[in-house]
C-alpha cells in the first residue's frame, strides 16, 4: 500500500447573508438579513492509500494501471502465430514447434497415417495427394474413383502457368521460324541485286524513269523473240518427222528453215 497525496478543487454550496430593511411590529422599521447561496470553487489537499502492485520477474502488467501480473515476458518473440504462456516459454500452434516456434513439423514422419496415399509436409500443415485415376475425398485425406472435384485457385493458377510456358515457347520457335525467312530472303535480295547490277546497263541509283520504261520495252521484245524462236523450233521438229515418213528413195523439196534476222 502506497499513500498519495492529491490535490484537486472541489465545488460546494457557499452561504451569502443580504441585509435588508423591513417594518417589524409596532409600524417601525426594522433591519435583518437573509441567506442565499451560491456555487462556489475550493482547493483540497489530502492523502490516499493506494495499491502498487509490483511484477515478479519474467511476468508484467497488461496495462499501467493493472493490478495483476498474468502476462509472461518471452526474450524472443513467438513466431508462428505462438503465445508466450510462461517466461521465456511459447506454446506453438499446430504444425509447429521449438522453443520459439520456428520448426516445422513433418506431420507426415510421425509414424501416424494421415492419408490413405500420399502425404506431402507443407509449411505448419501437410496436404494430401491421390495417384492418377483417383480423387481426393470430402475428407481432404481419403481417395477414391469418383468424379474430378471442382478446380481450386492454386490449381488454376497452375495450369494457367504452364499455358503460359507453353505460349511462350511457341512464340520463341515462331520468332526463330520468322527470323531463318527473313536472314533467306535478305540472301535471295542480295542474290536478285547482284544479278540486276550484272544485267542493267548502269548502276540502279542513276536508272532515270524513262530509262526504266526503255529496258521494259527491251525485256518484252526479248519475250517475244523467245516465243518466235520455239514457234519456229517446233515447225522444224514437223518437217523432219514428214521427210522420214516418205521413206530414203522420194526426194522432198527442201525447206529454207534459216531464220531472218531479227530487227
Amino acid at each position: 500500500m502506497l499513500v498519495v497525496p492529491l490535490h484537486y478543487n472541489e465545488s460546494y454550496s457557499q452561504a451569502v447573508y443580504k441585509p435588508y430593511l423591513t417594518v417589524c411590529s409596532g409600524r417601525h422599521v426594522c433591519s435583518t438579513y437573509r441567506t442565499t447561496y451560491r456555487v462556489a470553487w475550493r482547493e483540497v489537499r489530502r492523502e490516499v492509500q493506494q495499491t502498487h502492485v509490483v511484477c515478479c520477474q519474467g511476468w508484467k502488467k497488461r496495462h499501467p494501471g493493472a493490478l495483476t501480473c498474468d502476462e509472461a515476458i518471452c526474450a524472443k518473440p513467438c513466431l508462428n502465430r505462438g503465445v508466450c504462456v510462461r517466461p521465456e516459454q511459447c506454446e506453438c500452434a499446430p504444425g509447429w514447434g521449438g522453443k520459439h516456434c520456428h520448426v516445422d513439423v513433418d506431420e507426415c514422419r510421425t509414424g501416424v497415417t494421415l492419408c490413405s496415399h500420399h502425404c506431402i509436409n507443407t509449411a505448419g500443415s501437410f496436404t494430401c495427394r491421390c495417384p492418377q485415376g483417383l480423387v481426393l475425398g470430402p475428407d481432404g485425406r481419403t481417395c477414391a474413383e469418383g468424379a474430378l472435384e471442382p478446380p481450386t485457385s492454386a490449381s488454376v493458377l497452375s495450369v494457367a502457368v504452364r499455358e503460359a510456358e507453353h505460349d511462350e515457347r511457341v512464340l520463341r520457335w515462331e520468332i526463330q521460324e520468322l527470323r531463318a525467312r527473313l536472314e533467306r530472303l535478305e540472301h535471295w535480295a542480295g542474290q536478285a541485286g547482284a544479278w540486276v547490277r550484272a544485267v542493267l546497263p548502269m548502276p540502279p541509283e542513276e536508272l532515270q524513269p524513262e530509262k526504266v520504261a526503255e529496258l521494259w520495252g527491251r525485256s518484252d521484245r526479248i519475250e517475244s523473240l523467245s516465243d518466235q524462236v520455239l514457234l519456229l523450233e517446233e515447225r522444224l521438229g514437223a518437217c523432219s518427222c514428214e521427210d522420214n515418213s516418205l521413206g530414203p528413195g522420194l526426194n522432198r523439196p527442201k525447206r529454207n528453215l534459216s531464220r531472218a534476222p531479227v530487227p
